[in-house]
């Protein structure tokens, strides 16, 4: 059979093919299309030629059945889909001048759609057309239909949490919907007939409705919001990739847009928060077994937690409103089992990142804690002080207090030792132990006073970081408000002569010392790079990889080796948006799907990169503009996104 195949012209055999898939029923999977075609065409030449395009007609609503159940058999063919579904869309369409249609529902199982339905255009056109606003499932089929829609990934993995996403923030943002000014231009509606023997071209202009396809601004600010929630799904996308049968479990829930916990959250989520709510028990913090909580979290988990375990209980406790100390995504090491933990009351719109001054605070009163443990416990008097100092002097909000006041109390719940610390400290070059003496120092005399007590506190401080103690006196005179100069002493006269007084009980300590305004806060300019200094010092080895944490470097250190012995090489760029290094690393990494993490560190040190985590985000970033998905994911193993792959190298 010819590419335009008639009976009149086919041969014997193919006529007698085409009698037999008619009698039984035109269901034969296994049948030539040129049969379908055939058929097709007769029903394309009933609707449109002898109908006249009578869409009311009785015979239409059969034809139009027909055809829906021949595209369920056939529509594995590119070629008889598209005129099907086209000749259905240019019926829909007609139908829809003058009868109120439902939204065209978006098929997951389709291909990419290369024109928006006629039948969408004409349900929306008639909102514009009446001057009412595009409401928020019409809205949906548009953009889901679109071909410049520039839907992501997770549109299409997780299109049923898109969908409820779209629509809900949609309504938030646009109430009873965006309107349309009014438009010159008439939507037409054309169709080109499969068949060669008649027509060629149908084309009716649908009244009145206006053509939304001519307002561009209709399109821009529904894909703004497409790629909004896009993003936000883009999380959990990626761990249904991963991961697809932990669908509606407590690490994916934890990913959910807050707008869906209500529909996705489920029985998980409920327990959770009446659980957490008895903990509490109307309090603003409780301290609970760690063990109880995983439990909540994950019934029936009985290995450890894991990093990214860790993040994802954190992060869900946060969906009912309740904090937790420690949590790693604030500088704290993975909770091992056995051990505590403490819940408490987060305030609204609390940050799921530290801020560097909290990051200052956070290890300023874990190194003090230290030092005040020492006798074996921290007093909740101890505990008060050294929150409503740090809170004071960095500045922190509502919610980092809190969270501050959480992290103290989940320190006294166990015992503080400087063993591991010191081994840390010890490893810091000199400049950076006395960087961080001489914040400590600029702390304590924010309020421009230094205390007898807190002197003292400083002086065990230094003797821990092994710097110079004498060093506490002279940095905090050098901060006093004036210089009283020399010291004036007077000649020797004959006086009288008294008796030497009794001792007296508890003599008062020596005056504190004023210092300065000005020149502290010059000093706490560099809060910054200390309180990552400091992060790093109370970091523990991650456990997922076992590397100790790096300290901060200076910037210098983020040049290329250029010693004798080190093994960096200037590769040639070879992707798009990266330089040598990034490119190689990226080339490398793309030989395989999964990487230890500890593999990939020395990959990348050997490449210059000494940073990892800086390395992945640059490399990221590319891939994010290249296809809008990252390339690297995961935390140990690292995994490699193959969309993303295929798009960026």
């Amino acid at each position: 059979m010819g590419y335009w195949p008639s009976y009149s012209e086919i041969g014997p055999s193919a006529r007698a093919a085409y009698l037999s898939w008619l009698e039984n029923g035109r269901k034969d999977k296994s049948a030539y299309i040129g049969y379908v075609f055939l058929f097709f065409y007769g029903l394309e030449r009933r609707l449109i030629g002898d109908l006249k395009c009578n869409v009311s007609h009785p015979e239409a609503r059969i034809i139009v059945a027909e055809i829906e159940r021949l595209i369920g058999i056939y529509d594995t063919n590119r070629s008889f889909s598209g005129y099907a579904n086209g000749l259905l869309d240019f019926v829909k369409a007609q139908q829809s001048i003058d009868s109120d249609v439902q939204p065209v529902q978006w098929d997951p199982t389709r291909g990419r759609s290369w024109e928006v339905p006629n039948a969408v255009l004409a349900g929306i056109g008639k909102h514009v057309a009446r001057g009412l606003g595009i409401p928020a499932e019409w809205a949906l089929s548009y953009i889901r239909h679109h071909p410049a829609g520039l839907l992501r990934t997770p549109a299409t993995r997780c299109h049923e949490e898109f969908d409820e996403l779209f629509k809900a923030r949609y309504r938030e943002r646009f109430g009873e919907g965006i309107r349309v000014r009014p438009l010159s231009r008439k939507l037409t509606f054309s169709y080109k007939t499969a068949s060669d023997g008649f027509l060629g071209e149908v084309s009716t202009t649908a009244g009145d409705i206006p053509d939304v396809n001519s307002a561009p601004s209709l399109l821009y600010k529904l894909r703004d919001l497409g790629k909004e929630c896009s993003d936000d799904l883009d999380a959990y996308s990626r761990f249904l990739g991963r991961r697809p049968d932990e669908t509606g479990t407590a690490a994916a829930i934890a990913l959910l847009p807050n707008e869906l916990l209500a529909s996705h959250g489920g029985q998980i989520l409920d327990d959770l928060r009446s659980w957490t709510s008895n903990a509490l028990a109307g309090g603003p913090s409780a301290v609970v077994p760690l063990d109880e909580l995983v439990q909540q979290w994950s019934p029936g988990r009985v290995e450890k937690l894991a990093k990214r375990d860790a993040v994802s209980l954190a992060t869900l406790l946060g969906k009912v409103g309740v904090g937790v100390e420690p949590d790693v995504r604030f500088g704290a090491s993975t909770p091992k089992p056995s051990s505590e933990a403490v819940l408490f009351q987060l305030t609204d719109g609390a940050a799921t990142a530290p801020s560097s001054e909290y990051t200052a605070a956070m290890s300023l009163v874990h190194l003090t804690a230290v030092v005040a443990a020492a006798d074996g416990s921290i007093s909740p008097s101890e505990q008060q002080h050294l929150a409503e100092h740090a809170e004071k002097v960095l500045g922190l909000d509502a919610a980092e207090c809190a969270r501050l006041e959480a992290h103290l109390a989940f320190l006294a719940t166990g015992k503080l030792g400087m063993a591991g610390i010191k081994r840390k400290v010890e490893a810091l070059p000199t400049e950076e132990r006395e960087a961080v003496g001489k914040f400590l120092i600029d702390v304590a005399a924010a309020d421009g006073v230094v205390s007898p007590e807190e002197i003292s506190t400083l002086t065990s401080l230094f003797r821990h970081l092994g710097l110079d103690e004498g060093d506490v006196f002279r940095q905090v005179h050098a901060l006093g408000t004036s210089d009283l100069g020399p010291v004036t002493v007077l000649d020797a006269e004959p006086t009288t002569r008294w008796a030497v007084p009794e001792p007296v009980e508890d003599f008062p300590q020596p005056p504190s010392v004023f210092l300065d305004p000005a020149k502290v806060q010059a000093r706490l300019a560099e809060t910054a790079r200390v309180s990552a200094l400091l992060a790093d010092i109370f970091a523990d080895d991650d456990p997922l990889h076992g590397q100790p944490a790096q300290s901060v470097p200076d910037m210098a250190m983020s040049q290329p080796p250029s010693g004798p012995n080190d093994s960096y090489t200037t590769p040639e760029p070879t992707i798009a948006g990266l330089n040598a290094a990034h490119s190689a690393l990226a080339t490398k990494l793309a030989t395989k799907m999964e990487w230890d993490l500890s593999e990939v560190e020395n990959l990348a040190e050997s490449l210059g990169l000494p940073f990892l985590d800086g390395a992945l985000d640059i490399i990221n970033e590319a891939a994010m503009d290249a296809c809008g998905e990252p390339l690297i994911e995961g935390d140990d193993p690292l995994e490699l996104n193959q969309y993303a792959l295929e798009e960026l190298l």
